[in-house]
C-alpha cells in the first residue's frame, strides 16, 4: 500500500468496487456519534432521560473532574467551541452535519458523495457562523481557486463570485434590499470584467503567475507580518475579519495543495467543488484552530477517498472516534492526576503550568530544583498532548467516516526511542506538512555533493525555520493579535526550534552512522531496559525545551537556559 507521501491516485472504477454498504457498519457509526452527542450535548436533558453525571453517581464514583451538572463533558466542550457563545448549539450542529455529511456519502452515488459532503460541511459553517463570515470564507477560497486555475476564455461565470461574496462579507447594505441586491450585481459585473481582461492576462505572463499564486496562498503569513509591521509604526490593530480568519487557519492544506499543484499532481479541470472539498468537510469544522493541518492537500485527501473498502475505512474512523472520547473525557483529570501524584512524592509541578514555573523561577527568584523542572515538563506536555490528541482525533474520526483513509495525528510517541522516531510518530499530519513543504525542496535542492551537510540542513528548514515561520507565527498571531509585540515574542522562542532541529539532525547522522549494528527498538530481551531508558530520555528532553516555547514577558533567553539545565542538575 502506498505510503501517505505517495499515495496513488484511485479510478473511479475502484471506488465503486470499494462502495458496498453494510448496515452493521452504519449502525456502529450511528452509536458511537449517539455516544458523543449524549455526553457532548445537552441531548439527555432535552430527551428526559438520564444524564451520564446521573448514571455515574448510581456507582458512587465522583464525576466533578470530568462532568458538569447538565452532565456534559466539561473540558471536552472547552476543547471544542471555546470561542462560540452556545457551546451546547454548535455541538449539536457540528454533529447533525457529521451524520448528514456520513449517511449521504456512505449511501448516495459516487457522483453524488463529494458534493454532499460539500453541501453539509457548508451548511454546517453557515449555521455555525453566519453568512458574512460564510462569504467571507467563499470569497478567500474562490479568489484562491480562480488563481491557480484560470478561466482564459470568455467571461467564466465563477468570475461573478468574488463580487457576490465580497458584498455579502462586507457591505453594510442589507443583501435583501432594493440597494443590496444592485451593489450586489454592480460588484459581481465588476469583478467578472476584472478578472477577466487584469487578472488572466497576468496569470499568462509566467514571470508574474508564479510569484502572483504564491503571493496568494502566502497570504496568511504576509498579511500578519504587514499587519503586525503597521502596528508597530502606528499603534493601528487590524481586526481580522471571521471569513477571512477561518481562511486563514487553513494555511497548511493551502500550502501542501500548492505543493500538489506545482509538482503536477492536481487536474488543470479540477473543478471548484473538488478543490473546495479538500478545506470544508466536518472534519475540518469542530475546533478550527486546532490540527488545521488534517486533511492535508489535495492529492493525499482525493487519493484516500475510497481508496478502500469503505467498512474498513469507516470502522477505523468508529474506533478512533471512540479514542477520542476518551481522550477529550479524560484529559484534564489525567493530567490532574499526574500532577497530583507528584505532588505527593513531594515534586512541586507548580499545577503542571511551565508559564507559572517560569514566573516562580525569573520573578519570585523561587528555588526551582532538578526534579521539579523533570516533572514539570512532564506534565505539561502530557496535558497539551492528551487535549491535542482528544480534538485530532476527533477530526481524523470524522474524516475516515466521511469515506477518507486519513493517518491517525499520533502513533504511540511514548515508543519512541529517539527524536527520529518522535517526530515520525507525534503530530503526524504537522511533520507530513513540514517534510513536503520544507524538508524535500532543501535535501534535493541543495549540498547533492555532501550528504550529512543536506540532511543537517533540510531538517533545519524544516524542524526549526518553517516550524516556527510557517507553522507557529501566523497561529500565535491569530491567537494573540496582530501586534508587533506578539510577532518579536513568537521570534524570542527561536532556542526551542533550534534544540529540536539540532536534535533531530544529530539522531539522524547517528542512526546514518549506526544503522548496520542497530537492534530493532522493543525486541524482547534483557536490552529492552535501554529501550525504556532511551523513551523516557527522548520524551523527557522534548518535553524540557518546551520551557523555551513558553517564555513569559519578564523572562529572557538566559534565564530560560539557566531553568532548562536545571533539568539536568546544572545551577547557573
Amino acid at each position: 500500500m502506498p505510503g501517505p507521501l505517495h499515495n496513488a491516485a484511485v479510478t473511479d472504477a475502484e471506488r465503486r468496487a470499494h462502495d458496498r454498504h453494510r448496515l452493521p457498519v452504519v449502525l456502529a457509526v450511528l452509536a458511537v456519534l449517539a455516544l458523543h452527542v449524549y455526553l457532548l450535548t445537552p441531548a439527555a436533558s432535552f430527551l428526559g432521560i438520564p444524564s451520564a453525571k446521573d448514571l455515574i453517581a448510581l456507582a458512587g464514583v465522583s464525576s466533578d473532574k470530568i462532568l458538569t451538572e447538565t452532565g456534559l463533558f466539561a473540558p471536552a466542550v472547552t476543547l471544542l467551541a471555546p470561542e462560540s457563545s452556545s457551546k451546547a448549539q454548535y455541538l449539536s450542529t457540528l454533529y447533525l452535519a457529521a451524520i448528514g455529511a456520513f449517511l449521504s456519502v456512505y449511501f448516495l452515488r459516487l457522483d453524488y458523495k463529494l458534493p454532499a459532503l460539500l453541501a453539509w460541511s457548508v451548511a454546517a459553517v453557515l449555521a455555525l457562523y453566519g453568512v458574512a463570515a460564510t462569504a467571507g470564507l467563499l470569497l478567500a477560497h474562490v479568489v484562491v481557486y480562480l488563481t491557480l486555475h484560470p478561466r482564459r476564455k470568455g467571461l467564466p461565470l465563477l468570475g461573478l463570485l468574488p463580487g457576490v461574496l465580497g458584498t455579502l462579507a462586507f457591505s453594510r447594505t442589507a443583501p435583501a434590499s432594493l440597494a443590496g441586491i444592485g451593489g450586489m450585481a454592480l460588484a459581481a459585473a465588476a469583478s467578472v470584467l476584472a478578472y477577466r481582461y487584469m487578472v488572466v492576462p497576468l496569470l499568462a505572463n509566467p514571470r508574474i503567475a508564479g510569484p502572483l499564486r504564491t503571493l496568494v496562498v502566502q497570504s496568511a503569513l504576509i498579511a500578519v507580518c504587514i499587519a503586525a509591521l503597521i502596528e508597530g509604526r502606528t499603534g493601528a490593530e487590524w481586526t481580522i475579519p471571521l471569513g477571512l480568519l477561518l481562511f486563514f487557519w487553513q494555511w497548511a492544506r493551502l500550502m501542501l495543495y500548492h505543493v500538489d499543484y506545482k509538482d503536477g499532481l492536481v487536474p488543470e479541470d479540477t473543478s471548484f467543488p473538488r478543490y473546495l472539498v479538500v478545506f470544508l468537510s466536518p472534519g475540518a469544522i469542530p475546533a478550527w484552530t486546532w490540527s488545521v493541518e488534517i486533511g492535508q492537500g489535495y492529492s493525499y485527501t482525493i487519493n484516500n477517498f475510497l481508496c478502500e473498502n469503505k467498512n474498513k475505512t469507516v470502522l477505523a474512523g468508529v474506533r478512533i472516534l471512540l479514542v477520542a472520547l476518551l481522550y477529550l473525557g479524560l484529559w484534564s483529570w489525567g493530567s490532574d492526576l499526574l500532577a497530583r501524584m507528584f505532588g505527593a512524592a513531594g515534586v512541586d509541578v507548580f499545577g503542571g503550568r511551565l508559564e507559572t514555573m517560569i514566573d516562580a523561577f525569573v520573578s519570585d527568584g523561587a528555588a526551582v530544583g532538578t526534579a521539579s523542572v523533570l516533572a514539570t515538563t512532564l506534565v505539561h506536555l502530557a496535558t497539551w498532548t492528551m487535549a491535542w490528541a482528544g480534538i485530532a482525533h476527533l477530526k481524523v474520526g470524522l474524516w475516515r467516516i466521511c469515506g477518507f483513509r486519513c493517518e491517525p495525528y499520533f502513533d504511540r510517541p511514548w515508543m519512541a526511542t529517539n527524536l527520529v522516531a518522535l517526530w515520525t510518530r507525534f503530530t503526524f499530519h504537522y511533520r507530513e506538512f513540514l517534510v513536503r513543504a520544507f524538508y524535500f525542496p532543501v535535501f534535493f535542492g541543495f549540498f547533492r555533493k555532501r550528504p550529512y551537510l543536506r540532511i543537517v540542513a533540510a531538517t533545519m528548514a524544516a524542524a526549526a525555520a518553517g516550524n516556527m515561520i510557517w507553522g507557529h507565527l501566523t497561529e500565535e498571531m491569530f491567537y494573540q493579535g496582530t501586534l508587533f509585540s506578539n510577532f518579536f515574542a513568537v521570534f524570542r522562542t527561536w532556542p526551542y526550534y533550534v534544540l529540536l532541529g539540532c536534535g533531530i539532525s544529530i539522531t539522524e547522522l547517528y542512526l546514518l552512522k549506526t544503522r548496520h549494528r542497530r537492534r530493532k527498538p522493543w525486541t524482547p530481551g534483557p536490552r529492552i531496559v535501554l529501550d525504556v531508558l532511551a523513551a523516557y530520555a527522548t520524551i523527557q528532553f522534548y518535553a524540557m525545551i518546551h520551557i523555551f516555547w513558553s517564555a513569559t514577558e519578564d523572562s529572557t533567553v538566559w534565564d530560560l537556559f539557566r531553568l532548562f539545565v536545571r533539568g539536568f542538575g546544572v545551577h547557573l
